[in-house]
């Protein structure tokens, strides 16, 4: 393929959340259209381990810290090596600290820097300008994102929004056979964990970190257990605030009926367990798993916190309400579990517009910024910026 891009994909994430995943989809679409893609990581990682089972090409980094000459001399060795070619590599950085080591390895070299930015709030003055300013384009994954991107001076004519997505080819159903797969699922959960199988399962997968403010829902789940004492918390996922997430359960008196059951490696397996999703956000770049969940067909209640509201309509494929809010959060989840219809309508719309967050569109949107970002080198070859 002559106009085959060479792309380097840099994340020194030590985990494998939503950020990663969406780096692996990026990568297959990529390798299907024929591009060159390697995807630069820690040895060993979650993402190193994943990569390579599906067959990705792979290139380690210490990433000792988020300016780290050593990691950018790795990598400057190995653009330096490059055959020339129609055009210049692509460093796609997927993370801040990602951004900076990008910058370094290609100081004086013909190469593109595109730069992702996941979350929503404003970096600091020296990150905006070096990582962002100084990319040749930036990705933002929501219109708040890219808000906040502006609000830093990034110049608005290097940022392009494209949501985070899902690749439906990592659906673990086929046509069909959704209601068997969601049987099974919720039958292996209720056998494990000891649950009630008829009990109305409400719940949520989220990293136990401050943004995702786990409080905010485990204040709204007291709310709806005194309505609804029969209903049941399902949150998969570790973090710092584990134990304060326990804590506050065990204060409020919910500790049987709401359960933290770490991080799960089957995702759709809880998602189509649940009867209702609950993403209680502070701080939300998109929230790339309220798209899984409108895969897996669920009634979804959201704050509207970041970019979420990209992804749910409020009154169409879910219901959302403000951050840091859990009378109004609990209302919202009421809502839902009272009325049978509305949540049969909210998943049934949710699940029609899985097709917009798919995986090749994202793809095609990304190859539009390295374009780009190629013509944007072309006109201003500047490489130390």
């Amino acid at each position: 393929m002559e106009n085959r891009l060479t792309v380097y994909h840099l994340d020194d994430g030590k985990e494998l959340r939503g950020g990663q995943r969406q780096l692996l989809y990026l990568v297959k679409e990529l390798n299907l259209l024929g591009h060159r893609n390697t995807v630069v990581c820690r040895y060993g990682s979650p993402l190193h381990k994943a990569a390579e089972r599906k067959g990705f090409n792979t290139l380690t980094l210490p990433y000792f810290f988020e300016w780290d000459p050593v990691s950018a001399l790795l990598l400057r060795r190995t653009l330096k090596a490059l055959p020339a070619g129609q055009f210049p590599p692509v460093l796609h950085s997927h993370t801040s600290h990602a951004a900076a080591v990008s910058w370094l390895a290609s100081v004086c070299l013909d190469c593109v820097r595109v730069a992702h930015r996941r979350v929503d709030f404003i970096p600091g003055s020296f990150t905006a300008r070096f990582k962002y300013s100084k990319a040749h384009s930036v990705i933002a994954i929501s219109d708040a994102v890219k808000e906040i991107l502006l609000k830093a001076e990034v110049p608005e004519e290097k940022i392009a929004v494209v949501n985070s997505t899902i690749d439906l080819d990592d659906t673990p159903w086929k046509p069909g056979e959704f209601p068997a797969y969601r049987s099974a699922a919720r039958a292996a959960l209720a056998a494990e964990l000891g649950l009630p199988p008829d009990a109305f399962w409400a719940g949520a997968l989220i990293a136990l970190v401050p943004h995702k403010d786990p409080e905010n829902l485990v204040r709204s789940a007291a709310l709806v257990l005194k309505e609804h004492p029969n209903a049941l918390y399902l949150v998969a996922g570790e973090g710092p605030l584990k134990e304060k997430t326990e804590h506050l359960a065990h204060m409020l008196k919910i500790s049987d009926r709401f359960k933290l059951i770490g991080y799960r490696k089957d995702p759709y397996k809880i998602l189509a367990a649940l009867d209702m999703f609950v993403l209680a956000s502070a701080e939300e770049g998109m929230g790339s798993v309220l798209v899984e969940a409108m895969n897996a067909s669920l009634p979804i209640v959201a704050t509207t916190a970041g970019g979420i509201t990209d992804v749910i309509e409020n009154g169409a494929n879910g219901l959302t309400v403000p951050p840091r809010d859990p009378a109004a959060l609990a209302a919202a989840q009421l809502k839902i579990i009272s009325d049978p219809e509305l949540r049969q309508r909210l998943a049934a719309e949710a699940h029609r517009r899985r097709e917009d967050f798919s995986s090749p569109r994202m793809a095609a949107l990304t190859l539009k910024c390295y374009e780009a970002a190629i013509e944007d080198l072309k006109r201003n070859r500047h490489p130390l910026e």
